[in-house]
């Protein structure tokens, strides 16, 4: 008997690639609805899953510093993405990506199997947790999570579970064939027929978000060109300024024509503070861009969950093998719905703000483009000046040429920066643009579902 519950706690409960499952609770974590998948794979039944808070499926395995951050950032108002390895009624256990996103009075959270290097990495890491736990206690865990975080190379909790959601939807994209409906009718519940009609408007959604999470590669590229190319125009600012001093106090040591070499390193030290004041903005300007930026990739890749899970739902309630009523399927249908839209809602917003604030970057790169030419003309006449004089131990010929390649370095990182925020400024406004026609096709799923409701009463 012992050996059979043994391994019972040992064997995986049967979790598809290609299935996924939500689950509804109230604010406090009690469970109000889920889909058949939550309940096969759980081992309960609906009626002793309803009603149950969520930690009935809780597994010991699990470190409470990640529920303990999964709750902050709900009552904050947040979504979160974590690993959770969860456990069946039997005893067995099941790996889900949970995204769980904040609803008015509710939670909805949406698992897929997960089949990446991070959860691989999440493996590692929570028995590393699990341990500082048991000695103690979560404060303990709390101060190490964020240097275990590190060493995979994310600076905090955002940071991962952003890349974790990509990766695992990437792979899934990649992977995974969506759940269709056939045209043949037989197999479909002949009181859910109706549903056909919110089945297309899902899936026209579904194409929509998939060409949207196709352009993540791009946000991506340019969130990460910009931190880089920002932080090397800082680098080049303070290599500009150092040589300015240079400059000044080489200007005093020559016998002959060193007013003229002062008038240049006074020119050189003036435009490289305008420099930096300059770069200083547009360091700002990158940050909150960078921000903004994870926020649009985190909702993009949101929406593409969250409008498969109505696909997926439709496609299993409509089986000969689903007893789901028609109150509860509309009423879950409706939530999920609901959500696809609030992060459509946020996302047009934050792509507003992203736009506004890459013609700012835009404007600002400009600026520091004509003051580079500016101090390519004092280069030039330094050259100039440096060739004509007779005292060789100041060599300022050597400080305009190094000049000469801070200037074209500089020159060089403003044009990447020009590139790639003016075609991600086009990109952003087409998204921004078609995002009307995802609202066109979010009031016909709302009103189809309303329909269905009126139909039902």
């Amino acid at each position: 008997m012992e050996k059979t519950e043994h391994a019972l706690t040992l064997k995986e409960a049967k979790f598809e690639f290609n299935e996924l499952f939500f689950s509804i609770t109230d604010q406090d974590s009690t469970i109000r609805s889920g889909n058949d998948v939550f309940v096969r794979i759980s081992g309960y039944t609906k009626e002793e899953l309803l009603g149950s808070f969520h930690n009935i499926i809780r597994h010991p395995d699990m470190p409470k510093v990640i529920f303990k951050t999964l709750w902050d950032y709900l009552l904050d108002d947040k979504p979160i993405v974590a690993y959770v390895k969860n456990k069946t009624k039997q005893g067995g256990y099941y790996w889900v990506l949970a995204a769980v996103f904040p609803l008015e009075d509710r939670y909805i959270s949406i698992r897929i199997k997960p089949n990446t290097k991070l959860l691989a990495a999440a493996k590692e890491l929570y028995p590393k947790l699990l341990k500082a736990e048991s000695v103690r206690g979560m404060d303990d865990s709390s101060r190490i999570l964020p240097e275990l975080l590190q060493a995979l190379g994310y600076e905090n909790y955002d940071r991962f579970m952003n890349d974790a959601l990509l990766q695992e939807l990437n792979w899934r994209q990649n992977n995974v064939s969506p759940a269709v409906i056939h045209d043949d009718y037989e197999i479909l519940r002949p009181s859910l027929k109706k549903l056909k009609s919110v089945y297309g408007y899902s899936c026209e959604l579904m194409s929509q978000y998939d060409a949207w999470f196709e352009k993540i590669d791009l946000f991506t590229q340019v969130k990460s060109t910009f931190e880089e190319k920002g932080q090397k125009l800082r680098e080049l600012a303070r290599d500009i300024v150092f040589l300015s001093l240079n400059a000044s106090v080489s200007s005093y040591k020559v016998e002959s024509g060193g007013e003229t070499f002062g008038v240049l390193a006074s020119d050189i030290r003036s435009n490289a503070k305008e420099n930096e004041a300059l770069i200083s903005r547009i360091d700002e300007i990158v940050q909150h861009f960078s921000d903004a930026l994870n926020t649009v990739i985190f909702a993009v890749a949101g929406m593409r969950l969250q409008i498969e899970m109505v696909t997926y739902f439709i496609q299993e309630v409509s089986t000969k093998n689903s007893a789901i009523q028609i109150p509860e399927l509309i009423a879950n249908i409706s939530d999920l719905v609901a959500l696809v839209a609030q992060y459509a809602d946020k996302s047009k917003h934050i792509q507003a703000k992203l736009d506004q604030e890459i013609q700012d970057a835009l404007k600002n790169l400009n600026q520091l483009e004509q003051q580079m030419m500016y101090l390519g003309y004092i280069q030039i006449y330094g050259i100039i000046e440096a060739a004509g004089s007779h005292d060789e131990s100041v060599r300022f010929g050597v400080i305009f040429s190094q000049l000469k390649s801070l200037v074209q370095e500089t020159t060089a990182e403003i044009e990447v920066m020009q590139k790639i925020g003016g075609d991600f400024s086009a990109e952003n406004r087409n998204m921004i643009e078609k995002s009307h026609e995802i609202d066109l096709r979010l009031r016909n799923l709302t009103e189809e579902i309303s329909a269905i409701m009126q139909y039902e009463e």
